[in-house]
């Protein structure tokens, strides 16, 4: 089987995991707009989303469209959910999972002027492809990409990759990368990934805090300890490098 053929079904394969309760908890009921990937819809993040329910936040979890759509119709469909989730005067913290983080990006960029200072809660991205993906790289020309439309393309590293594009961005966030790479993606990559995206992609110029963890990138949307570290962040700022 190419690698073409396998990545595709990693891509669409569902992950799960055991549930599990944390122990970070909130007492009042802020918000947390939630943010799927590529290939994917909110059902996707039904695991993340419940523990950061069971820990007292309230979780608008968005949908929009990537497959077969313009880049801009995912930002401008992207922004009008994120738009439809936020409510007045309460505390609202944005965590994106790959492309989503891009997304919150792209909103957060145009709209955070008229965010009031004291509403506006944490943002973490989580695996999301600030710099692009060398496998989207991989991809350039292949029916696989033309399937997925033009964000395909926007996710390609490079000046043009959409996390460059996206200008006005200051918000000091938190990131996290997964090192845990995968046979069939790794002679694509230099350095440590999770399988579709690299550590240094993930990076940004304005963390508020980084760390890396031992998971792939699918399964990050599933991982009791990621969901820990994004917890934790929006408590305190900063990520658990005790554990």
């Amino acid at each position: 089987m190419k690698i073409s053929h396998l990545l595709i079904i990693v891509l669409l394969m569902p992950l799960y995991a055991c549930a599990s309760s944390t122990e970070i908890k909130v007492s009042n009921n802020e918000l947390i707009v939630l943010s799927h990937g590529l290939a994917r819809g909110d059902t996707s993040m039904w695991r993340l989303e419940g523990r950061l329910n069971d820990a007292g936040y309230d979780v608008c979890s968005i949908d929009y469209s990537t497959v077969g759509v313009s880049t801009e119709q995912v930002l401008a469909e992207s922004f009008k959910e994120i738009q439809s989730c936020l409510v007045a005067g309460k505390k609202t913290h944005f965590v994106g999972h790959s492309l989503g983080g891009l997304v919150i990006k792209h909103y957060l960029a145009s709209e955070q002027k008229t965010l009031p200072n004291n509403l506006l809660g944490e943002v973490v991205f989580v695996g999301t492809p600030n710099k692009g993906s060398e496998v989207a790289d991989h991809f350039k020309g292949h029916k696989i990409a033309e399937w997925f439309g033009s964000i395909s393309t926007a996710l390609m590293t490079g000046s043009q990759t959409l996390g460059n594009q996206i200008t006005g961005f200051d918000i000091p966030v938190g990131v996290i990368a997964g090192t845990k790479s995968s046979v069939i993606t790794e002679s694509l990559f230099k350095g440590p990934n999770d399988g579709l995206v690299s550590v240094e992609s993930a990076k940004l110029a304005n963390m508020k805090d980084f760390i890396t963890m031992k998971v792939g990138h699918a399964g990050m949307r599933y991982d009791e300890n990621v969901a820990h570290q994004i917890l934790y962040f929006l408590r305190f700022g900063k990520f658990n490098k005790t554990t």
